[in-house]
């Protein structure tokens, strides 16, 4: 009967799917547990300008989740699964993680079920929207303030450029050394901004000026993550970028940093936090 009908009415099944068929884990262990699977990258990326708007929306629902976690010394509850699922719909996240979420509130999984759920979260977030997960939780656990105050600071955050996982292939030759004069003058205002702060209310009014040079930062992760020494040598223009922009740029920025640390960076957690995300 199948093989009756037009080719126009035959919808391949995801990619999940066909691996879950066909055995392969997690996606088999997934589908017998959990519905529904998690898209692929390809297929999620396809709804173009949704993809981008479900990544920020759920970036911002788990700086949440993760925020609530430290509050309960770690652990994920019930209710804060149950509340990051309610926020989570709110901003626009993607149905699936909803469920997930909503799964894991109610409490009636059995273990392997269980599993089943956070394997089907760590596809949707790891290798389907790119999130980088474990970035949040270093964030969050640098943060040294009371609860409530530690989640308005964690959501206040410019998550729409942060956390994103860096692929693992080389910058591109011709990103190199526009990378490189990026990250010069984004150091040259950090050491600005931080020149500044001479008290507790100076360093509270640095955080704000910080946040807003990390969207431009992060553009510069993969070579951040690599140096700039590459396989390839680098060019003369690359390498004068980098002795007479980059390195004092940056040794300016570490004796700020220094003389803020000796002074206990003022009593504020927040800057020091958000310092650490332009490193």
């Amino acid at each position: 009967m199948l093989a009756s009908l037009p080719l126009a009415a035959w919808n391949a099944p995801s990619q999940n799917v066909l691996n879950a068929v066909l055995g392969q884990e997690p996606q088999a262990t997934i589908l017998q547990c959990v519905q529904p699977l998690p898209p692929t990258r390809e297929e999620a990326r396809s709804s173009g300008i949704r993809y981008q708007l479900e990544r920020a929306a759920l970036k911002r629902a788990l700086v949440y989740r993760t925020s609530q976690a430290k509050a309960d010394r770690g652990r994920i509850t019930a209710e804060n699964n149950r509340a990051t699922a309610l926020l989570a719909r709110h901003l626009g996240a993607p149905d699936s993680f909803v469920r997930y979420l909503e799964l894991l509130a109610d409490g009636n999984l059995s273990r392997r079920q269980e599993y089943a759920v956070e394997q089907a979260l760590r596809l949707l977030l790891q290798e389907t929207y790119t999130i980088d997960t474990l970035q949040i939780r270093l964030v969050s656990e640098s943060l040294q303030l009371p609860a409530r105050e530690h989640t308005l600071c964690m959501l206040q955050l410019p998550v729409g450029a942060m956390f994103d996982m860096v692929p693992g292939r080389h910058t591109p030759r011709e990103r190199l050394l526009s990378d490189i004069t990026a990250m010069s003058s984004t150091l040259v205002e950090v050491e600005r901004v931080l020149s500044l702060v001479r008290d507790a209310a100076s360093a509270e009014a640095a955080v704000s000026r910080l946040q807003a040079l990390i969207p431009i930062w992060e553009t510069t992760a993969q070579t951040r993550l690599q140096g700039t020494t590459q396989e390839a040598e680098l060019s003369s223009y690359e390498k004068w970028a980098v002795e007479v922009l980059l390195t004092p740029a940056t040794r300016r920025v570490l004796e700020q940093r220094r003389r803020l640390h000796q002074a206990g960076w003022f009593g504020s957690s927040r800057l020091q936090t958000v310092d650490e995300l332009l490193r």
